[in-house]
């Protein structure tokens, strides 16, 4: 009869053999996973998304090409001619228009052109108001000239007025006051005044 205790302590023994050698084996694959995997785990990111480039603020100073208005002589009448002209100024309507006013009414036009503004006009305000713009000039500019000059005058205030915006309203007056009339002849002036009514009223 065999030993009963012989028996057992053999297949207790392969058992826990087994055992660790699954244990070391299972520690070790662990291991070797995670020091293979690590150094070599792809970075994922999420894909990149190219942002739109800010607009200007209104504060910032961009450059825009904008155009005035001079009046030129073709076979004996006037019509009116744009110039482009390179301005900096603050990314708003109001700063842009102010200084295409100031070099319609300091500077001097090319070759077989002139302005019928008279000299001294000034502007003492103006202002935009979405496709509104409000310019308000100096007595000057009711002053001398006869009906051509007149509507040349106007044309030169109107298109450089929309020079930004084609579609504008434009609102003019003269010492605060609104122009209805301008010249000793009562050239009727609607307010406000655009483009089409300027060329449906004044161009014949």
């Amino acid at each position: 009869m065999e030993d009963p205790q012989k028996t057992r302590i053999i297949p207790v023994g392969i058992v826990a053999g087994i055992a660790a050698v699954l244990v070391a084996v299972g520690a070790g694959l662990t291991w070797w996973t995670l020091t293979s995997r690590s150094p070599q785990e792809p970075v994922i990111s999420s894909p990149t998304t190219t942002s739109p480039s800010p607009l200007p603020s209104p504060s910032q100073t961009v450059e825009k090409t904008v155009a005035i208005y001079w009046v030129k002589d073709t076979n004996g009448k006037q019509i009116i001619v744009s110039q482009p002209v390179q301005i900096q100024a603050q990314n708003d309507p109001t700063a842009f228009l102010t200084v295409a006013f100031d070099q319609l009414l300091t500077s001097s036009p090319d070759t077989n052109q002139f302005s019928e503004i008279p000299k001294g006009t000034t502007i003492q305000k103006l202002t935009t108001n979405n496709d509104d713009v409000y310019i308000d000039l100096s007595a000057e500019f009711t002053q001398g000239g006869g009906s051509a000059s007149m509507i040349g005058r106007l044309g030169q205030v109107v298109y450089t007025a929309t020079t930004l915006n084609p579609n504008s309203k434009v609102w003019i007056s003269v010492g605060g006051q609104p122009l209805t009339v301008l010249g000793g002849e009562g050239l009727e002036i609607p307010q406000p005044i655009t483009r089409p009514i300027f060329e449906k009223e004044f161009s014949r």
